[in-house]
């Protein structure tokens, strides 16, 4: 005797999307609907970096991290 066991097509789960707090995928791969929806938190993240900014609340570095982000910044300035 032998048992069916149904199976659904990768892209019907995939494609749907809506996993884990990721917005549906309107097309193209996985991968992309998953980029092109945290593209933008990385750009946010970039630019408070670049201001001497937590990346995480926005506030203005202090102590070990304001240190930490002055030699990184003086390290990056000489291979520019």
């Amino acid at each position: 005797m032998m048992n069916s066991i149904g199976v659904r097509p990768k892209s019907t789960y995939v494609e749907r999307g809506g996993i884990r707090g990721i917005p549906t995928n309107k097309g193209g791969t996985p991968g992309q609907g998953y980029s092109k929806y945290k593209n933008p938190s990385v750009e946010i993240y970039a630019e408070r970096w670049e201001q001497g900014l937590d990346i995480w609340t926005g506030e203005p570095l202090t102590g070990d991290g304001l240190a930490d982000w002055e030699k990184q910044r003086k390290r990056r300035n000489k291979l520019e």
